[in-house]
């Protein structure tokens, strides 16, 4: 007895393993003459089309996905690249189901799944949204040819019932399917729904036009993410993911640091359950701070880099990309726009002592450079003759490090170029600190500084400091007295 218990319990056993060694199996049917060849199985991640698996179609054209582990839920992709032919599917928990397609075009219209409700649902949406992309260029074209004021009215209007239509389509679906990842997606495709303001009566239309405006927009941008469930990774897999994000960080919030890494950390905040969904949110929003071509935003990439990354919060991230990491941030955290200006005191060319927050003018600029640095021998220049000669009346002032500790070639590039009305210092024996405290890895650099010598702007190019001095002084800049 106690044999066949055993027995029992191992047959048991092994049955469990093999139904999980079948839980996922992707049966493909291509029609027409696709034998031997390969179906790519890949999946929509981080604005990219990746890869997940490769099989190729058996002498009736058929071929199976069986891998070991399920795949991630998520929007995939059935690609046959001997026509290039691309289908988009919906992958579920159940991933046991058959597909029926071939790959001439308009593949889509004639493809079939069965065995997997949520999968079929899916497709039965694409095909109901491409007969309406169908109908919408139909319209549009027929709009195109219309003759008439009255002929165009009766297409806007049907164009109007399409989306009306479209948009009855999409709610049925999301209410018929709650259990069903479709309902998610189609939920997260929903834009912002603004209500109908009040406002006082004694409003006139102009400031009604105007509150409307500023109320709308708060709304939109509050309500952004309502739609969402920022702890479902299974959103990452879609096509659109990224693209929102995108909108909300580039086209919807200022461009405002702080407000940028508020909104990163408030939106990292709620992805924290999901570990996938924290990580890509992480590794994403600080990319971007990275990325970014606005000045100043390096403030946003500090304070995500020390809240996740140096307080230890990202594990995924290895030991060089934290050194590294750390090195960049503490390279710029002094020097963030808005921070006043590390002080220096460091003598002149001629033995006289100068220190930075001594100096008195309504903005300085502060210019690390070396004769031998051949971008400098252009930019120093131009700086002397585009900024010195144009904005010392104004009380602009140049406070310029020579980087270097030879002294010959600096005085002499000072005398060649007339720059002895600038306060020109150097730090020979490093005793300032300045390469660390202002992360001086390149020549020229350029930083400046308001009369409480706060930092204002950095790493501009000559041309760009003249039309922010301009701008900041309410002095016509040369491309206004070319208009």
């Amino acid at each position: 007895m106690k044999h066949t218990h055993l027995i029992v319990c191992i047959s048991a056993l092994l049955g469990t393993m093999c139904a999980n060694a079948q839980k996922t199996d992707i049966e493909v049917r291509v029609d027409g003459n696709y034998k031997g060849q390969p179906v790519v199985l890949g999946y929509y991640f981080n604005n990219k089309m990746l890869v997940k698996d490769t099989v190729m179609t058996d002498n009736k054209g058929i071929a199976h996905f069986r891998p070991s582990e399920p795949y991630k839920e998520g929007i995939y992709i059935l690609h046959f690249p001997k026509n290039g032919c691309l289908l988009d599917m919906l992958m579920s928990a159940d991933q046991q189901f058959t597909v029926r397609t071939d790959t001439a075009q308009g593949a889509l219209s004639r493809m079939k799944i069965t065995g997997s409700l949520p999968t079929e649902r899916f497709l039965t949406y694409q095909h109901y949204m491409n007969g309406m992309q169908k109908r919408n260029s139909e319209l549009r074209n027929a709009y195109k040819l219309a003759q008439s004021d009255a002929e165009k009215k009766k297409i806007s209007d049907q164009f109007d019932q399409m989306q009306a239509d479209i948009k009855a389509y999409n709610e049925k679906t999301i209410q018929e399917n709650p259990d069903n990842f479709i309902s998610r997606f189609l939920l997260a495709l929903k834009d912002v729904d603004i209500p109908e303001f009040q406002y006082p009566n004694t409003y006139t239309a102009a400031q009604r036009d105007s509150a409307k405006r500023v109320k709308s927009y708060y709304y939109y941008r509050q309500h952004f993410y309502d739609n969402y469930d920022l702890t479902d990774d299974r959103l990452l897999r879609t096509p659109f993911f990224c693209g929102k994000i995108d909108k909300y960080f580039q086209e919807t919030l200022p461009q405002i640091p702080d407000t940028v890494a508020d909104e990163a950390i408030r939106l990292i905040e709620q992805c924290r359950p999901n570990k996938e969904m924290f990580q890509f949110f992480v590794s994403t929003l600080y990319n971007m701070t990275n990325q970014s071509k606005i000045m100043g935003m390096d403030a946003a990439l500090v304070r995500l880099a020390d809240k996740y990354y140096l307080s230890g919060e990202a594990d995924w991230a290895d030991k060089k990309f934290i050194d590294d990491l750390r090195e960049q941030v503490d390279g710029i955290r002094y020097t963030l726009v808005g921070l006043k200006a590390p002080d220096l005191r460091m003598p002149s060319a001629d033995g006289q002592w100068y220190k930075l927050s001594e100096v008195r003018a309504p903005y300085t600029i502060l210019a690390f450079w070396e004769p031998s640095c051949g971008h400098c021998k252009k930019e120093i220049p131009k700086l002397n003759d585009v900024i010195w000669k144009k904005y010392a009346k104004h009380g602009v002032k140049i406070f310029a490090v020579y980087c270097q500790v030879d002294e010959k070639p600096w005085k002499e590039f000072i005398d060649e170029h007339n720059l002895d009305e600038w306060m020109n210092v150097w730090d020979p024996y490093g005793h300032s600190h300045y390469r660390k405290y202002y992360n001086i890895k390149s020549t020229p650099t350029f930083f400046v500084l308001d009369e409480t010598k706060t930092i204002v702007a950095k790493k501009l190019g000559v041309e760009q400091i003249d039309d922010f001095l301009a701008h900041m002084l309410g002095l016509a800049t040369d491309s206004d007295n070319e208009k």
